[in-house]
């Protein structure tokens, strides 16, 4: 740009030294070198930009996939886990009890329920540490005390029963078969649906709202 300014303000002058056909050439050379160069030097910082904004929009595709993902392999593992009780409870039913419900003398075969509680107790244990990891990520589960308070029930509703599991299994045999009253809390769980209450209230419902949450911000994933 110096030099093109230079030959343009002293035209007359280079005009006479170099002959005044000279002195269109040369000047439209370096009109065309410079003002390529600048050109080429626009093309470049915008294609720079542009190569920026594509990589930023690639990282944000990249994250909001991992996000996607992420939330709905914990959806399929609380279905699953929601499952895996609810599946615990009806086999407890089918093989723990002596008799079905309303015949009397019901009596709990032990061995089953050691071997079904324990299953309670894996669910149990995931349900603690999915909540303090909805607790501890809020990018991929934005806080939500409701989502909060909804797995905190349905967790603190299997640690009741596993904790009725711990005071009983040391005091009894595991060959043998005790009075179904000697666990109130196992009643509760495994009795019919429409008198189950707690059942229903703390751990049913608390779960499926979860499920609701977690099915909403899948599909709320652009």
């Amino acid at each position: 740009m110096t030099v093109a300014g230079a030959l343009i303000a002293r035209s007359d002058d280079v005009s006479r030294s170099v002959g005044a056909e000279t002195y269109k050439i040369l000047l439209q050379f370096v009109l065309v070198v410079v003002l390529g160069g600048a050109v080429a030097l626009i093309y470049q910082a915008t294609n720079r930009d542009a190569d920026l904004r594509l990589l930023q929009a690639r990282r944000e595709e990249e994250r909001a996939l991992v996000v996607r993902e992420t939330r709905q392999r914990h959806l399929r593992e609380l279905i699953e886990q929601y499952h895996v009780v609810k599946r615990s409870r009806r086999m407890i039913r089918a093989h723990a009890l002596t008799s079905p419900f309303g015949k009397p003398d019901i009596r709990v075969v032990v061995a089953k329920y050691d071997e079904f509680m324990q299953v309670i107790l894996d669910a149990q244990l995931w349900l603690e540490g999915f909540a303090h990891l909805v607790r501890a990520d809020d990018e991929i589960f934005p806080a939500d005390p409701t989502l909060i308070r909804n797995l905190r029930s349905a967790e603190e509703y299997l640690r009741s029963l596993i904790a009725e599991y711990e005071s009983l299994m040391p005091t009894i045999r595991n060959d043998t078969e005790i009075a179904y009253s000697a666990f109130p809390k196992l009643a509760e769980f495994v009795g019919p649906y429409a008198d189950s209450d707690h059942f229903r209230s703390l751990f049913v419902h608390p779960i499926n709202a979860v499920l609701h949450h977690l099915r909403t911000l899948v599909l709320d994933e652009p």
